[in-house]
């Protein structure tokens, strides 16, 4: 099984779901914390933007560690 090379299809659909998937929980601790729902989605979408490369190189550094031989 080949690994997960940027500029495949693979890598974007992984980006993809890893980033939709920390917006939709950065979104829903931040309600919890901001009142204000533009304060909500300005705080989210720069978390999101931080962590989202940050997630997926430990997903895709996971997902080489395991296809070593």
């Amino acid at each position: 099984m080949e690994a997960i090379q940027p500029g495949g299809i693979g890598f974007y659909v992984l980006s993809l779901v890893i980033s939709g998937g920390l917006f939709l929980l950065w979104r829903r601790l931040f309600r919890r914390l901001f009142a204000a729902e533009t304060v909500v989605v300005i705080a989210t979408a720069m978390t999101s933007i931080i962590t989202t490369p940050i997630v997926l190189l430990a997903v895709l550094w996971l997902v080489a560690q395991f296809q070593r031989p």
